[in-house]
């Protein structure tokens, strides 16, 4: 006797034979062999772009187009064999395609003197490097020993062997690395940037000292310019006072003081001790006030620059303050307000 149920069609425990698959009908078949085609043709275009593009930097960056000869041009300095060799290193990274000018206008402008650089090519493996030196613009005069250009930037450019009628900075020591930063230096070199060319010829020792700026003229006097600021202010005070003073003051002169460059000042030299008819003597002392000898101001408006009645006797003995009365022997004394001496008619 059955237990079992009723037998379902297709098989003795009910399940259905698994069909077979179906052949691709001739449309398939034909656009499974285009689709393999256009995936085998994507594939060839892509490993054929791949190959030119590696071909490509190859011959940009490879021996084909490399750079075989640097010529360098233009440049002056001592360092001429560290420059070539420079260059050349530069050169190497590059090529006749990919012209490495900005690296060598890096690496050649490190150089004292060089202010900029062109690079042209001279196919078909070899460039030309144009360098610019710029011109110096003072002598920068070492206590050890040593005289050398600067350049506008402070760069040293190479020994000043026979170099004239340029201004003359005197350091204590070789800038580190050729290259004055130190504040009081770079303050005399803007001090020049200042200065018509014509004034600044005339500049000799200019040093910072003390937190100061002095300097010597070319005839000897001693120029005050004091604190490195209002250089421009100074610059123009100096340059007005050497073209418009008496040039029997300038010459007379102890020194000239810029520091405060709305009232420059010339400072006599000392007065040596004179006898008075009454038998006194009297010591004169060096005048701030910029008065010449014959009572005359350094600015040519017949005024005293200073205004603070510190002014030195004139020639005709009358006390240059307004308060001091005029000697007998015409040597003059000064009131109390006077800070300068007496000095003789």
């Amino acid at each position: 006797m059955s237990t079992g149920g009723p037998r379902r069609p297709g098989g003795s425990d009910g399940s259905r034979r698994p069909r077979k698959p179906r052949p691709p009908s001739a449309g398939e078949r034909a656009s499974a062999v285009v689709n393999n085609r256009a995936v085998r043709g994507i594939t060839y275009w892509v490993v054929v772009a791949v190959g030119v593009l590696l071909l490509a930097l190859w011959v940009v960056s490879g021996p084909v187009c490399g750079i075989s000869n640097v010529t360098v041009e233009g440049y002056t300095g001592r360092d001429t064999a560290a420059v070539q060799e420079t260059a050349e290193l530069v050169a190497a990274t590059g090529s006749m395609v990919r012209l490495p000018v900005g690296d060598m206008r890096r690496a050649l402008t490190r150089f004292p003197g060089i202010v900029d650089v062109r690079v042209e090519r001279d196919w078909p493996r070899s460039i030309t490097v144009a360098v610019t030196m710029g011109e110096p613009v003072a002598i920068l005069a070492v206590d050890s020993g040593g005289r050398y250009l600067l350049s506008p930037s402070g760069q040293v450019m190479g020994a000043a062997d026979g170099a004239v009628g340029l201004p003359v900075i005197r350091v204590k020591a070789f800038p580190p690395g050729g290259v004055l930063t130190a504040p009081g230096d770079r303050a005399a070199l803007l001090f020049i940037g200042w200065l018509p060319p014509e004034v600044a010829a005339r500049l000799r020792n200019l040093r910072y000292a003390d937190g100061r700026l002095y300097a010597d003229l070319a005839n000897g006097l001693e120029l005050r310019i004091g604190a490195p600021e209002q250089l421009a202010e100074k610059a123009q005070a100096l340059a007005a006072v050497l073209s418009q003073a008496d040039p029997k003051a300038l010459a007379t002169a102890a020194y000239l003081d810029i520091s405060n460059p709305r009232r420059p000042m010339l400072g006599s030299k000392v007065v040596p001790i004179i006898a008075g008819a009454d038998g006194t003597s009297t010591t004169g002392t060096t005048d701030t006030t910029g008065a010449t000898g014959d009572g005359t101001d350094t600015t040519g408006d017949g005024t005293d620059t200073t205004g603070d009645g510190t002014g030195g006797a004139s020639g005709d003995g009358t006390d240059a303050t307004g308060d001091g009365t005029g000697s007998a022997d015409g040597t003059a004394t000064t009131g109390d307000s006077g800070s300068g001496g007496g000095a003789t008619g």
